[in-house]
This record gives structure tokens, sequence and C-alpha cells, in this order.
């Protein structure tokens, strides 16, 4: 008998697409892809790039608390006057402004 798909490996390998988090709209400028995980009940929903992620016993609650993360690396990095970043910031700032547009 052949093994069925099981729904973690259909969310492996997830696009991000656009989301809102409060006033803001994050657009990715390039194909970016959420990593998904599910262990013993729990989902973490990643976004390696950025060392960023989300987790809940619940997909989509994992997938919004990665996004509210991702707007606080955008607040503390990208809003963030230049001269107070360090150099590891100023990296962070320039990968986060290269893989997302927000309006």
């Amino acid at each position: 008998m052949a093994a069925q798909s099981s729904t973690i490996e259909f969310y492996e390998k997830h696009p991000l697409m656009e989301f809102f988090v409060g006033a803001r709209r994050f657009v990715p400028k390039i194909p970016i892809n959420l990593q998904v995980d599910y262990d013993d009940g729990l989902w973490i929903v990643c976004l390696p790039f950025v060392d960023a992620q989300g987790s809940s016993i619940e997909y989509h609650e994992a997938k919004l608390k990665l996004f509210e993360y991702i707007d606080f690396l955008w607040s503390e990095y990208v809003s963030c006057p230049e001269e107070e970043l360090g150099e590891t910031g100023r990296m962070q700032r320039e990968l986060l402004q290269e893989m997302f547009k927000v309006c």
C-alpha cells in the first residue's frame, strides 16, 4: 500500500504571500518559502533568512505570530535611524528591505 501524503508534508514549502500587521502591508519582493514544522502538537512557522519564527498549537496562529515578529524586526531595524544601528543591525535592515516592500 502506498503511503498517503500528510497535511504536514503539504505545509513544508509554503510560499509567503503579502500580509498585513496593523496598518502595514508587507509584500515580498522575491519568492519566499516559509519553513513549517509540526512537532508534538506544536506548529512552528519560520523565516530562516531573518531568524524569525512563530509557534502555536494552531497553524494560522503560529503564522500570525511570525508576521508580528517580522513587523517587530521591521520597526527595530528599518524604522530605526541608521546611526543607532551597529554592523549587524545594518545587515538585518538591508536584508529586510531586500525581502519586503512595506506600504
